[in-house]
């Protein structure tokens, strides 16, 4: 049984454009073959219900890079344990400004964007801005800033404990959650929820903030994204690199990975027989 944990922006959806219809067949195909698929992004829980009505999905949702998980009612038996807010997203804020001030450093967070600069940096429409403000435990930072100073104020932000981490254009900071804690922890509901199965766990993604996610599944799809990050992983899992960027790379992979599937089933059915 498989379970797909994808990242949005770059992957499933077009960098520049946030299209997905290119991935329409692959996504056809999870849906008709009972697949689960996870979204697991940077976006507000907002910003996916939206998506989850456009895409169709009854699946658990996580947002703000695992700082928020939203699983349906009645989804998993039992209750599932939800990752602690450390600090709000004022906390964050008041930190942030701090080390800004303190270091003189040329960024501009979501805070100080507004919804007007948020549409300028993003292309988002206003209704879309004001989904992608709509923050629970995270503040993503727009570094205008040179890359040795990002590592400064990388450190200063751990030193006040916490974490940055690097998306497709936004330094994002926030507590001690991660994609890949979210994904654990899904994994571990799913395997309640369907006691005796072999599960295959795959994800999808295209930015460092996708690296732990990635090296927490059997198989890491490794979407060609627009930035210059190399996307090393050191983990054992199998890794796939498809030749097309977004979602075209997205739908080649997931087409491939359930054509495979499928062979390895008829094998088995063939070698019982």
């Amino acid at each position: 049984m498989l379970i797909v944990f994808s990242d949005l922006d770059g992957s499933l959806l077009d960098h520049d454009t946030y299209d997905w219809t290119p991935a329409r067949p692959a996504l056809a195909a999870l849906r008709d073959d009972g697949i689960p698929l996870v979204l697991v992004s940077s976006k507000t829980l907002a910003e996916l219900e939206d998506y989850r009505q456009q895409l169709d999905l009854r699946h658990p949702v996580v947002a703000e890079n695992g700082a928020v998980i939203d699983v349906p009612a009645d989804y998993f038996p039992g209750s599932m344990e939800l990752p602690e807010r450390e600090m709000t997203r004022a906390e964050l804020q008041a930190v942030y400004e701090e080390v800004k001030r303190a270091y003189d450093f040329e960024c501009e967070a979501f805070c100080e964007l507004g919804v007007a600069g948020i549409m300028h940096a993003t292309g988002l429409t206003k209704e879309q801005a004001m989904r992608a403000n709509d923050r629970q435990a995270s503040e993503p930072v727009l570094w205008l800033d040179t890359e040795e100073r990002a590592g400064q104020f990388e450190q200063e932000m751990h030193a006040r404990g916490l974490r940055c981490i690097m998306g497709g254009r936004f330094l994002h900071v926030m507590g001690n959650t991660s994609k890949e804690e979210a994904v654990h922890r899904l994994l571990h509901g799913y395997a309640h929820k369907w006691p005796g199965r072999v599960l295959t766990s795959v994800s999808l993604g295209d930015g460092p903030n996708d690296l732990g996610m990635l090296a927490s599944t059997d198989i890491a799809v490794v979407i060609k994204g627009k930035h210059e990050h190399r996307m090393i992983l050191d983990s054992q899992n199998r890794v796939l690199r498809p030749a097309s960027p977004g979602p075209a790379g997205w739908n080649e992979a997931i087409l491939a990975i359930l054509a495979e599937q499928q062979d390895n089933r008829i094998t088995a059915q063939s070698n019982g027989g």
